[in-house]
């Protein structure tokens, strides 16, 4: 068995409804090769996924590595993207934790080699490895738009994201210290899809010194132009939240300046603007196009829930027939 007192760094892999075996396979082969299984501990923890198909296949080929260092669970009811990183956190014996999406490739011979390198008592806390999009497994056209999405607003020299290094964090590819994480986890009112990396990055960067490296992995898990835009959907509520936590964070971005003259526009004709902008967005041919047309979207279903939030709060006492 994998000695715990010489586990250097835990490699995190929280799955939801993807097959695992480009990763575990690329990480294994690293692992056995330079003999790292002393240093480093693989946990895979599945987060209920709903596709019984893929969930077998994972367990299939985890029972066929048998490796000392390899560890896995599935979680009994789907806890979101925040919670289980906290668990499985909670789950590592490494001195170093390495959150890695399951739907990521390492793009380098020696991805798990440099981290080790930096896994010691250097003074950095977060290395954060970035994102790259080299690799593909989902070839067709309708797959397109994410990648160029993802290149436009993730693909980040590690010169250009150490300028604001709180900005840059992804946690689909990032190591942290243990005891650091333990003093900052994951925020978990975060349970719906995005943002929470960004509040995690600005509270890191409060107290720990992070280091963005080019020891990318690429995002395979690409879908289609319509779940893209069902994604971005879903996330307004993540980034209001992050917007009430981390005003700093929201104003910092392109994007809160438009929010704000959205704002003080009729809510009929924002609706009518979502609707023109969505269609735009799907039938558009050209992806600097749609990414524009995506963006002002973004910001218009941003404004929309900002005034229904400001209709919704209470009325003042005084309002009511309160005492002043």
């Amino acid at each position: 068995m994998t000695d715990i007192a010489r586990v250097k760094m835990s490699i995190l892999i929280p799955v939801f409804n993807w097959d695992l075996s480009l990763l575990l396979r690329s990480l294994a082969a690293e692992i056995d090769e330079f003999q790292l299984g002393d240093n480093v501990e693989v946990i895979v923890m599945d987060d209920h996924s709903t596709d019984a198909t893929l969930r077998s296949r994972n367990e299939i080929l985890l029972a066929g590595l048998a490796k000392p260092c390899l560890k896995q669970s599935t979680l009994e009811r789907n806890v979101g993207r925040a919670a289980i990183r906290n668990l499985l956190a909670a789950e590592a014996s490494g001195e170093f934790l390495l959150f890695l999406d399951c739907d990521v490739l390492p793009d380098g011979p020696d991805f798990v080699r440099s981290y080790l390198s930096y896994a010691g008592p250097g003074e950095f806390d977060v290395v954060s490895g970035g994102i790259s999009y080299r690799a593909r497994v989902l070839g067709g056209r309708e797959f397109d738009y994410h990648a160029y999405l993802g290149g436009r607003k993730e693909v980040k020299a590690a010169a250009v994201r150490n300028r604001e290094p709180w900005r840059h964090i992804l946690t689909s590819n990032i190591m942290v210290r243990k005891s650091v994480f333990q003093a900052t986890p994951f925020d978990e009112r975060f349970t719906g899809y995005g943002y929470e990396d960004i509040e995690w990055g600005a509270r890191l960067a409060e107290k720990f010194k992070i280091l963005h490296i080019d020891n990318t992995a690429s995002h395979l898990g690409l879908v289609s132009k319509a779940r893209t835009h069902e994604k971005m959907v879903n996330s307004v509520s993540n980034y209001l939240l992050l917007k009430s936590l981390r005003p700093a964070a929201f104003h910092a971005s392109s994007i809160s300046k438009l929010v704000a003259l959205l704002e003080s526009v009729p809510d009929p004709l924002l609706a009518g603007m979502d609707r023109l902008l969505n269609n735009l967005f799907l039938s558009s041919g050209s992806n600097r196009l749609a990414f524009l047309f995506f963006q002002l979207d973004f910001a218009l279903l941003l404004a929309r829930a900002l005034k229904k939030r400001q209709r919704d709060l209470p009325a003042p006492k005084s309002a009511q027939g309160g005492k002043p």
